[in-house]
């Protein structure tokens, strides 16, 4: 076991894969040295380490990227719900305000029919009374005249 392997080994826990070994061989090749060398070593986690950093900030853009994609997406629906809900409230004032325009057009028309009841009821005392005097002024004229 090489001097990378092993130092590999207790920093990831695992084996060099592959392309990893290949890695390590195509910088010892540009230094000119073996890949157990430590700078090879050195070179190869400061080379993971930031194609780690890379990964990872790729993944952090596209999960904020989506999460701004869906902020939007929820901001748009939010609106549009506020607009129905805008519209909604809108024509619920209405239906109030006819409700209550006709409640006080049956509030006028029972008023308007009671006021029409009692001048019917007065006009038709009077009038009760009034054929009640010429019954009576008759009757007692009906035999003066006669004589």
């Amino acid at each position: 076991m090489t001097n990378l392997e092993r130092f590999y080994r207790s920093v990831h826990g695992r084996d060099l894969q592959p392309w990893e070994r290949q890695l390590a061989v195509r910088i010892a090749a540009a230094l000119n040295t073996t890949t157990d060398d430590d700078f090879v070593v050195h070179l190869l986690l400061v080379y993971m380490s930031t194609n780690a950093i890379t990964n990872m900030y790729n993944e952090l853009v596209a999960a904020r990227n989506s999460l701004a994609e869906d902020s939007r997406d929820l901001v748009r629906t939010i609106k549009s719900d506020l607009r129905r809900n805008r519209l909604l409230t809108y024509v619920m004032l209405g239906i109030a305000v006819v409700s209550l325009l006709g409640s006080v057009w049956i509030l006028a028309t029972v008023l308007n029919l009671s006021h029409d009841v009692t001048v019917g009821e007065a006009r038709l005392a009077a009038a009760l009374q009034g054929f009640e005097r010429r019954s009576l002024g008759g009757s007692q004229r009906g035999p003066a005249l006669d004589r």
